[in-house]
């Protein structure tokens, strides 16, 4: 440990230096030595080195860690995710979470437990290596690659690639903060291109002798207290290109991102500060070839991107089947249910996505009813409601030590998400139209709030006694696609006890005042502030809307 200097260390000059003294990817030894000698032994700086191997510490943390595959594409095999199963049940009190990137964690590990877990994963080729920390995570694409009968190309070869370049490269292990990245043919770009800091995409270009397909590049996209939309780049790459441009943009975020200020060392703020035409120039400079600058234009993509239900696949005979999950809470029992019915009626094959959910590929069209039946006998509907498959939330105050509000709990337990939920349920369960509902317990939008049709962001309120309350900060209108926007912060902010039925008087005000050309997307864009917080609230003033 470096002798410490009179003045006070920053944040990002902390994290830097432990950094710099020892590559996260080199505590794994260290890992194997706490195991035996305890959770009191470790040094507080190598809490930040074990995110490298997919260790963060639990809320409150009081000895107990969550633990994150890296699962790259969200492909696992039926083995795989009976394997995760086994160790849920062992060491995570019977549930996991499916993650937005397409993974799946763990929580209630002990130091003691973490070398015979992750010495279990790699027996079945799974690794939790660079699932976290300052390094590129997991790759995240398509779920369908391969089977999806709308998919321009599979792409799948390209994200292995672009995996295998970064995992344990340690040209790319110590970067200035996390860095994201998606690659996908994925015809509906249900991948979140815009939203990663880099967004590899299939984009097809016509010529005088036939259509050709590439790749596009967004660069530069995120999340966190500051939302940005990936800048497109004037580049239209082959296949064999895309490799060397993931190389040379991680480079680039090595060489210049910001290393003063953690808030602000996210590569959207170099893409930023730059623009596209100098950072797609730096990028040039990087590469032995020329990248051509000839990129067709943005296609027209649909707001529903989710592939979950029964779906035909490319192979004749075949379907794949999308099943929804709750928040992306899974018990042991449902991890094995699936892997069963993956193995014995699919081709092998669970797939992860980024709304929480899963799919199981290759089923035959005679075992289509089957899986359907005995995915519902398990809790993970093939036909469920808008509502349940499309509603995302982050882990909150029960394991995440920057949530200021609870989102989730145990599986059957009561939460401020459940409640959400099954008031919708109960009382909109005819509504059809596709919307996303995402719940933040902390402005950093692990759950994406900003990307939802409605996101609630977790905040401390003052009640009228003067008790600290948590609550919600509503907003509306975001999403991703064609027209790809941010939700609109409307000034309304609720106790948890309240967001349920506010969420049943706006989508039921939609219904009655939407017109019928209206999205629900489109309907919140033409109202008013004032109008949304009328119909959130319940209160008796009737709004006019402003369309």
């Amino acid at each position: 440990m470096a002798e410490r200097g009179v003045s006070k260390e920053s944040k990002a000059d902390r994290v830097e230096r432990i950094k710099r003294e020892k590559d996260g990817l080199d505590v794994w030894d260290d890992i194997l030595r706490y195991s035996k000698l305890g959770h009191d032994a470790i040094d507080p700086e190598d809490f930040e080195r074990f995110k490298w191997y997919g260790v963060y510490r639990q809320k409150p943390n009081d000895g107990h860690f969550m633990v994150r595959l890296r699962v790259p594409n969200g492909v696992l095999q039926a083995h795989q995710l009976a394997l995760i199963a086994e160790m849920t049940d062992r060491f995570a009190r019977g549930y996991g979470d499916i993650t937005t990137r397409q993974n799946i964690q763990l929580h209630w590990l002990t130091i003691e437990d973490i070398p015979y877990l992750l010495s279990r994963y790699h027996g079945v080729g799974l690794t939790t290596m660079a699932a976290c920390g300052d390094d590129p995570r997991n790759v995240v694409g398509c779920p369908v690659h391969g089977v999806d009968c709308g998919e321009l190309v599979d792409a799948r070869p390209l994200l292995d690639d672009v995996n295998r370049l970064y995992v344990g490269n340690r040209e790319f292990s110590n970067l200035p903060r996390k860095f994201k990245v998606s690659i996908s043919g994925c015809g509906v770009r249900c991948a979140q291109p815009e939203i990663n800091d880099i967004g590899i995409s299939a984009v097809r270009r016509a010529r005088a002798a036939g259509d050709e397909i590439g790749y596009e590049v967004a660069v530069g996209g995120g999340l966190s207290t500051v939302p940005r939309l990936a800048t497109r780049l004037e580049a239209f790459l082959t296949a064999e290109q895309v490799r060397p441009v993931c190389g040379a943009i991680a480079s680039i975020f090595r060489e210049y991102g910001d290393r003063t200020k953690r808030t602000r060392a996210r590569m959207k703020f170099l893409v930023e500060q730059w623009g596209g035409d100098r950072f797609l120039d730096e990028i040039q400079d990087r590469v032995d070839f020329a990248i051509d600058r000839d990129v067709p234009p943005l296609p027209e993509l649909p707001v529903d991107r989710d592939h979950i239900g029964v779906h035909p696949q490319r192979q004749e005979g075949y379907h794949y089947v999308g099943l929804a999950s709750r928040f992306g809470r899974l018990t042991g029992a449902q991890m094995r249910d699936v892997a069963a019915i993956a193995r014995e009626l699919g081709d092998g094959t669970v797939r992860l996505t980024n709304n929480q959910n899963l799919i199981v590929t290759g089923v035959l069209t005679a075992n289509v009813d089957e899986v359907v039946r005995r995915a519902s006998n398990t809790l993970l509907p093939a036909d469920a409601d808008v509502w349940q498959r499309n509603f995302v939330a982050c882990t909150g105050t029960q394991f995440c030590n920057l949530a200021i509000t609870a989102t989730k709990e145990a599986p059957g337990a009561e939460s401020p998400a459940e409640h959400a939920l099954n008031a919708l349920q109960e009382r909109l369960g005819h509504f059809k139209e596709f919307v996303r509902i995402n719940y933040n317990g902390c402005p950093n939008s692990c759950g994406q709030h900003w990307v939802a049709d409605v996101g609630l962001q977790g905040v401390l309120l003052k009640a009228a006694n003067g008790e600290q309350v948590e609550g919600a900060l509503v907003t509306v209108g975001g999403g991703l696609g064609s027209e790809s926007g941010f939700g609109r912060n409307i000034g309304v902010r609720l106790p948890l006890t309240e967001v349920p039925e506010a969420l049943v008087r706006l989508f039921s005000a939609y219904e009655e005042h939407g017109a019928e050309d209206d999205s629900f997307r489109s309907w919140c864009q033409r109202t008013s502030d004032e109008a949304l917080g009328h119909y959130l609230r319940g209160e008796a003033l009737q709004p006019v809307d402003a369309g």
